[in-house]
Protein backbone atom coordinates (compact mmCIF):
# COMPACT_ATOMS: atom_id res chain seq x y z
CA UNK A 1 0.00 0.00 0.00
CA UNK A 2 3.19 2.41 0.46
CA UNK A 3 3.93 1.85 -2.87
CA UNK A 4 1.13 2.60 -4.52
CA UNK A 5 1.04 6.03 -2.28
CA UNK A 6 4.50 6.58 -3.20
CA UNK A 7 3.42 5.99 -7.10
CA UNK A 8 -0.07 8.15 -6.79
CA UNK A 9 2.50 10.72 -5.14
CA UNK A 10 5.38 10.94 -7.99
CA UNK A 11 2.84 10.84 -11.04
CA UNK A 12 0.76 13.90 -9.46
CA UNK A 13 4.39 15.88 -8.57
CA UNK A 14 5.41 15.01 -12.26
CA UNK A 15 1.29 16.12 -13.57
CA UNK A 16 2.30 19.58 -11.88
CA UNK A 17 6.38 19.73 -12.46
CA UNK A 18 5.16 19.13 -16.45
CA UNK A 19 2.70 21.48 -16.49
CA UNK A 20 4.73 24.63 -14.64
CA UNK A 21 8.03 23.34 -17.43
CA UNK A 22 5.91 22.50 -20.52
CA UNK A 23 3.03 24.99 -20.42
CA UNK A 24 5.29 28.39 -21.35
CA UNK A 25 6.88 26.26 -23.81
CA UNK A 26 3.79 25.17 -25.70
CA UNK A 27 2.33 28.55 -25.41
CA UNK A 28 5.46 30.34 -27.28
CA UNK A 29 5.46 27.52 -29.84
CA UNK A 30 2.81 29.35 -32.15
CA UNK A 31 -0.73 28.46 -30.40
CA UNK A 32 -2.91 30.82 -29.80
CA UNK A 33 -3.51 31.57 -26.21
CA UNK A 34 -6.52 29.82 -25.79
CA UNK A 35 -5.35 26.93 -28.21
CA UNK A 36 -2.25 26.94 -26.21
CA UNK A 37 -3.48 26.71 -22.48
CA UNK A 38 -5.61 23.34 -24.08
CA UNK A 39 -2.51 22.31 -25.90
CA UNK A 40 -0.12 23.03 -22.75
CA UNK A 41 -2.59 20.82 -20.74
CA UNK A 42 -2.92 17.46 -22.93
CA UNK A 43 1.29 18.08 -23.23
CA UNK A 44 1.52 18.02 -19.31
CA UNK A 45 -0.52 14.87 -18.88
CA UNK A 46 1.08 13.21 -21.60
CA UNK A 47 4.46 13.70 -20.76
CA UNK A 48 3.77 12.94 -16.80
CA UNK A 49 2.43 9.78 -18.44
CA UNK A 50 5.80 9.34 -20.52
CA UNK A 51 7.65 9.71 -17.20
CA UNK A 52 5.01 7.84 -15.18
CA UNK A 53 5.94 4.39 -17.74
CA UNK A 54 9.17 4.89 -16.92
CA UNK A 55 9.76 4.61 -13.81
CA UNK A 56 7.10 1.82 -13.03
CA UNK A 57 9.05 0.06 -15.56
CA UNK A 58 12.46 0.70 -13.79
CA UNK A 59 10.51 -0.52 -10.55
CA UNK A 60 9.59 -3.37 -12.16
CA UNK A 61 12.94 -4.38 -13.68
CA UNK A 62 14.71 -3.80 -10.34
CA UNK A 63 12.49 -6.06 -8.33
CA UNK A 64 12.74 -9.35 -11.26
CA UNK A 65 16.74 -8.62 -10.65
CA UNK A 66 16.01 -8.93 -6.81
CA UNK A 67 14.06 -12.20 -7.69
CA UNK A 68 16.35 -13.27 -9.93
CA UNK A 69 19.45 -12.78 -7.33
CA UNK A 70 17.52 -14.19 -4.30
CA UNK A 71 16.98 -17.57 -6.61
CA UNK A 72 20.42 -17.38 -7.92
CA UNK A 73 21.73 -17.17 -4.16
CA UNK A 74 19.23 -19.96 -2.85
CA UNK A 75 20.69 -22.64 -5.77
CA UNK A 76 24.45 -21.29 -4.83
CA UNK A 77 24.24 -22.52 -1.41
Amino acid sequence: MKRIGWALFATVFIFFLSLIVIAPIISNIGYSSVEGSYHAATHAILISLLFTVIVCTMMIMEEINLIKEKLNGDKKV
